[in-house]
């Protein structure tokens, strides 16, 4: 048997983490272990007890280096965690430099616990390719494949034996957003689909009831209207732009979109302008120092190919758009890491800070972390440069409310000229041009489509890592596909909602609790009533009683 425990991301989006336990060959292991984020409330879950024993787990399969994803790793080495972690090459770099980076940042781990991890790197076999099979234990084996999400970024399929054949569940990590009708964002190719014989498919709900608006989707728009935005900064107010970023991935993009503008956009902006006084030199400045190990890893990994020959990551418009071969971009790439400057054009310079390096005030362009904006070089910044309306700042991410971002947000427009408060830096909103995760009819598309094979098996859903409401929106959009019943989707045969109980595989039954869950669950239950109860004489003590208030009264 194989029985699948969901322990993080069950109420929301952060912490994913999946205990599954193959009972025939007694293996243990986890999809993901990830950190919680975001309230108080939510992170105080990371010092919570494990469900289970680190000790007698066998492997983590990675999906990707989020530390959503994978920031409790060095949590689990610490208590006993021995076993080996599977992940891509890319994943594996970028994952340790993300721990590393938490290590020092959030103290919740050591730079040594962060160095004790176990890989086992999958694409390092020269016989790698995307869905081939690799035996876990006797009976159960996994399989990965390629996301869209980020550089490294995988689904994983498992399949097992049972007495009346074989089995398969695929676990979606997050689905990324680029397809091969339209990978739209410059870095990544399309992502790929659980196989058609799946019997089980857990897929996050992050934008379950969200639909993104087309023109969000399209490329050159994107690009447009960052061309616009920098040179109506640049080349009319006469002041510089700055874009607050998260070190990994959005960084690249970036990079990428500003390098399109400076090799396509800005000579035709100047020859439109035809003033001689802005064939200046034009400079953009990357001041991410987590982000310049990051671009370090991509420009090993970005433009790498499968045994196949095939890229296996890289989107090969990008090369197309850029008016530059692979070869060039992962030279370029090497090129800003290694010396710090690239010329993208007659004029024009790309340009990195490394790590310690100060502030370079003097670019036209910065692109600098922290993507929120409470710490990291952005804050230098935007102390220089926030309280000046000649100069633009560019949202690109998601902010959360009460950060320097979200305060920023509130301000921000959609185009230039459209201020709020014309004696600060103008705010442009362009995050919804470059979320990574798919909305929910990319998520409808992931789940149905079977990439031409066809199967007459239909699969269970197990919707995760998302909201309430966006898993309900996200069941009920599923349930309509199914109702359409298309001739080339996959027959869905039921949807259930990710919960902690243990969930039994071979018969999809819901295992009753043993004798020990149940009487801690009690215990759990009077522990409860008894520190209501004590909340409730509380408030009552605290309140003057009518004797109590009578007595002073006639005193």
């Amino acid at each position: 048997m194989l029985k699948i425990k969901f322990v993080g991301a069950i109420e929301g989006v952060s912490g994913s983490c999946t205990w599954l336990h193959h009972t025939y060959s007694d293996t243990q292991f986890l999809v993901d272990c990830g950190m919680h984020q975001g309230t108080e409330r939510e992170e105080c879950a990371n010092s919570q007890a494990f469900p289970f024993q680190a000790a007698r787990l066998k492997y983590v399969l990675l999906t990707h280096a989020h530390i959503d994803h994978c920031g409790l790793l060095p949590r689990l080495v610490r208590e006993g965690f021995t076993g080996l972690v599977y992940a891509t090459r890319a994943t594996r770099e970028l994952t340790e430099l993300m721990l590393l980076d938490a290590a020092r940042v959030s103290g919740m781990f050591t730079e040594h616990e962060v160095k004790q991890i176990r890989w086992s790197v999958l694409d390092d076999d020269l016989g790698f390719k995307w869905g081939r099979s690799i035996r876990l234990a006797e009976g159960i084996w996994m399989a990965y494949l390629r996301s869209s999400h980020i550089l490294g970024a995988c689904l994983i399929s498992i399949g097992w034996k049972t007495n009346d054949g074989n089995r398969t569940i695929c676990f979606s990590g997050d689905v990324g957003c680029q397809t091969d009708e339209n990978a739209y964002l410059p870095l990544m190719k399309s992502g790929q689909h659980p196989f058609a014989d799946t019997d089980y498919i857990v897929v996050e709900s992050t934008y379950g009831g969200r639909l993104r608006a087309h023109e969000h989707q399209d490329s050159q728009l994107r690009l447009a209207r960052l061309a616009e935005v920098i040179a109506h900064t640049l080349f009319v107010k006469g002041g510089k732009v700055l874009i607050p970023t998260f070190s990994l991935h959005r960084a690249q993009e970036l990079l990428m979109d500003v390098l399109h503008w400076m090799k396509v956009s800005l000579p035709a902006s100047r020859q439109a302008l035809g003033d001689s006084g802005n064939d200046r030199p034009i400079t953009a400045n990357v001041h991410a120092p987590l982000g310049h190990a990051v671009t370090q890893v991509y420009a090993k990994h970005l433009c790498s190919k499968s045994p196949n020959g095939k890229f296996k990551y890289l989107n090969a418009e990008l090369c197309e758009s850029l008016a530059m071969h692979a070869d060039e971009i992962q030279t370029m790439l090497q090129q800003l890491v290694e010396h710090g400057r690239f010329k993208a054009g007659d004029g024009s310079y790309l340009s990195m800070t490394k790590p310690k390096q100060p502030s370079n005030f003097d670019a036209d362009i910065v692109i600098a972390s922290a993507g929120m904006c409470d710490n990291g070089p952005v804050v230098s910044y935007l102390g220089l440069w926030g309280n000046d309306p000649r100069n633009t700042v560019i949202l690109t991410g998601y902010q959360s409310a009460g950060s320097k971002g979200g305060e920023l947000m509130q301000r921000a427009t959609a185009s230039p000229m459209e201020s709020l408060a014309p004696h600060l830096a103008e705010v442009i909103d362009m995050s919804p041009y470059y979320s990574a995760h798919a909305d929910q009819q990319m998520l409808l598309d992931f789940l149905f489509r079977t990439d031409g094979f066809g199967c007459n098996k239909a699969a269970t859903v197990l919707i995760n890592h998302g909201s309430p409401e966006s898993k309900y929106e996200l069941r009920k959009a599923v349930q309509m596909r199914g109702e359409d019943r298309r001739g080339n989707d996959r027959q869905i045969k039921e949807i259930r909602s990710a919960d902690a109980r243990w969930l039994n595989l071979d018969t999809g039954e819901v295992i009753e609790q043993s004798c020990t869950e149940q009487a801690l669950h009690d215990e759990l239950e009077l522990l409860r009533q008894q520190l209501a109860l004590l909340s409730d004489n509380k408030d009552k003590q605290g309140k003057p009683r009518t004797h109590d208030t009578t007595v002073l009264y006639v005193e």
